[in-house]
């Protein structure tokens, strides 16, 4: 899953801590939720793609700054923390073995922290300083209840210990790193977040309930407005805290079903456009909500690749207080006049391909969304479908289809059914048999679409395997007499020549009885006579 086509740049926006946060102003941007079974962990990388473990289903789901499904990796022992760094590194943690592993943006392994496989007892969140560009790592052992921290694949330190006390866990779940360097633990069943420097040191803690306790809060984010977000599982909310003073700011989302609200939320995480993605794991999907001023970009037809002649739409939906100046890019160069927050484009083609993004301009700077890639492709047409033949048993068969369109694949059919390695334009049957008779189809298809062939039918004649003019006498009427035997079921002629090339046909029949006695009545006319059986097909 290469990262080329998918580029991020944020430029002109300056970030500055507010000594006393304010709530968050939240939008609902929709969901992410194909093939998600019970969502726990997400984490995005700088490009924009949103990865989710799913340990239910042992997987990692990616998806791109879309919401489109890129890639889906399996055989996982339960994955539940991740975390991505500033080179791409992605950082899994499996339950079932106790290790945390680290791949890189093609998802080959590179290595696994300390001793691999039992090196933890439940690694659960993952978190990376952002001030170490990845080399420094927390891990929140929870049943160790314990901190974990790693340079490299080296375990530098831990910190924590079972108890209730300043610097002692409970169950340990969320873990992150605040861009001012402090580490935020959420301490789950003793219902506080605790605050420590990066070597460990405790700082201070703050109650997670308000009039009523939390609900066993798991994932913990800090954003660069100043605010720490708090994933309450029971409760069904996002809650959001000053850090400094533990005062509750707000909260984002709500317990329920519908879109836009929670139903176990269990993993956070920011991307650089202020969207907030939450796992809502009894709702089988991640929640977004832009903050503040935010970009979100959307495509119809949500797809990668589309269909010539469909219409393409780009939508730029912010937010955040002031006016806004749009300006889109197409492969880095600006698309003339398209200066409104949608740009549509009717009847794409080839020329219509490329990577498109938009520069958002408002009151505090301008930002470049994430890149989408765009091909078109000519949907499949057939052209002239396959022939029926009528063939003898062993001929050598070939049946084609032509088509057009872009980047074709093709599957033959026997009466409806996939012909096992039949997947070229062309289907050759050697030696064809009459099991092999019936109708041929072929399905061409591409990204964009699929049609199927009107089908062919193949028919395979057995020949008679006895054919014989068994005896032959002159009667004493001067009359030629013959015995002809044959296979039942064959319609057959008899023909006749005086110079072995030019025949005549003397009769035709069907041999229903076996031996068949016949007499040429007209052979005294001649003093050469020449008989042969020939089967008609």
């Amino acid at each position: 899953m290469k990262r080329t086509g998918f580029a991020l740049s944020c430029f002109a926006v300056a970030f500055s801590v507010p000594a006393q946060p304010v709530a968050p102003l939240a939008t609902p941007l929709g969901a992410y939720a194909k093939s998600l079974q019970s969502p726990a962990r997400v984490a995005v990388d700088a490009a924009g793609y949103v990865y989710i473990t799913d340990p239910t289903a042992g997987e990692v789901s990616v998806f791109d700054a879309f919401g489109r499904p890129v890639a889906t990796h399996t055989g996982l022992a339960r994955p539940l923390g991740i975390a991505v760094d500033a080179q791409g590194r992605v950082y899994l943690a499996e339950e079932q073995l106790g290790r945390v592993s680290v791949f890189d943006s093609q998802w080959q392994l590179l290595y696994r922290l300390g001793q691999g496989n039992g090196e933890f007892q439940l690694p659960n969140h993952i978190t990376v300083d952002p001030a170490s560009a990845g080399s420094t790592v927390y891990v929140s052992d929870s049943t160790a209840n314990l901190i974990r921290v790693y340079a490299g694949a080296t375990l530098t330190h831990w910190f924590g210990g079972a108890g209730s006390g300043n610097g002692q866990f409970d169950f340990p779940s969320g873990v992150c790193v605040s861009p001012n360097g402090e580490v935020f633990v959420v301490d789950q069943n003793n219902d506080r977040v605790q605050v420590f420097n990066r070597a460990g040191s405790f700082l201070r803690s703050f109650g997670l309930g308000s009039t009523t306790p939390s609900g066993r809060s798991q994932a913990v984010i800090a954003d660069a407005a100043g605010r720490l977000y708090v994933a309450d599982t029971f409760q069904g909310v996002v809650k959001v805290f000053d850090p400094a003073s533990g005062a509750l700011l707000s909260s984002v989302g709500g317990f329920g079903r519908l879109p836009g609200q929670l139903d176990s939320p269990a993993g956070l995480a920011l991307d650089a456009f202020d969207r907030l993605f939450v796992t809502s794991a009894n709702t089988h999907r991640i929640e977004l909500y832009g903050l503040d001023t935010f970009v979100h970009l959307t495509i119809e037809p949500g797809a990668v690749t589309i269909a010539a002649g469909t219409k393409l739409t780009f939508r730029a939906l912010t937010g955040g207080a002031g006016s806004f100046a749009y300006r889109w890019l197409k492969d880095g160069n600006v698309v003339g006049g398209a200066t409104n927050d949608t740009l549509t484009i009717n009847g794409v083609t080839s020329i219509n391909a490329g990577s498109y993004s938009v520069i958002l301009t408002g009151p505090s700077g301008a930002i470049t969304s994430s890149v989408a890639p765009v091909a078109v492709m000519v949907p499949p047409k057939i052209l002239s479908a396959p022939a029926s033949l009528t063939v003898l048993r062993g001929s050598n068969v070939v049946l084609a289809v032509s088509a057009e369109g872009s980047a074709l694949s093709y599957q033959w059919l026997l009466n409806g059914l996939d012909v096992g390695g039949a997947t070229d334009r062309a289907l050759a049957l050697p030696d064809a048999q009459p099991f092999q008779a019936g109708l041929y189809s072929v399905r061409v298809s591409n990204a964009v679409g699929t049609v199927v062939s009107a089908a062919a039918s193949l028919t395979v004649i057995v020949p008679p395997s006895v054919m014989e003019i068994v005896s032959s006498a002159m009667d004493t009427n001067q009359l030629f007499h013959l015995t002809l035997n044959a296979d039942p079921g064959f319609s057959y002629s008899l023909d006749a020549s005086t110079n072995l090339f030019e025949w005549q046909p003397l009769t035709r029949f069907t041999d229903d009885i076996g031996l068949i006695e016949f007499i040429d009545a007209d052979s005294t006319n001649y003093w050469n006579r020449f008989y042969r059986l020939r089967w008609l097909p």
